[in-house]
């Protein structure tokens, strides 16, 4: 793949997968306080179905991306390290606190640490964009 064309791409991706998660932060999480306890779980999975269907290809194709990328420039660097980053705080942060929020509802303590591990992944994300779109300008 040409590397103007790789670059480009890796923004694109980037730099969307920062603009869900700045909507999941600002948006969406706040909004689970205000969900109603009947039928919370029920909901909370459609929406996780429902985002996953956005995020899974885009977390794909950014690992991908990268991956990509630190073949062609001969080893990894700082996208993969922060993809690598943003998947582990997934795994190991908000996957457990989405799982016990949807075990225990809208008022659990689980949505603060859920929120609160979003604006970490939101923070990487977004200097992960920066970094994708001002490799593909320049």
């Amino acid at each position: 793949m040409d590397a103007h064309l790789l670059k480009a791409a890796l923004a694109c991706v980037d730099v969307a997968m920062a603009a869900v998660s700045w909507l999941i932060l600002l948006c969406t999480y706040p909004d689970f306080a205000r969900w109603r306890k009947e039928g919370f779980a029920e909901a909370h999975e459609q929406y996780a179905q429902r985002v996953g269907r956005v995020v899974g290809p885009l977390l794909i194709l950014q690992m991908a991306g990268h991956l990509a990328d630190a073949v062609r420039q001969g080893g990894p660097g700082p996208g993969v390290a922060l993809v690598v980053a943003v998947w582990g705080l997934t795994a190991f942060w908000s996957v457990p606190c989405h799982r016990r929020l949807q075990a225990e509802g809208p008022d659990s303590p689980a949505l603060a640490g859920l929120i609160r591990s979003h604006r970490w992944r939101t923070l990487l994300w977004t200097l992960l964009a920066c970094g994708s779109a001002w490799r593909a300008l320049r």
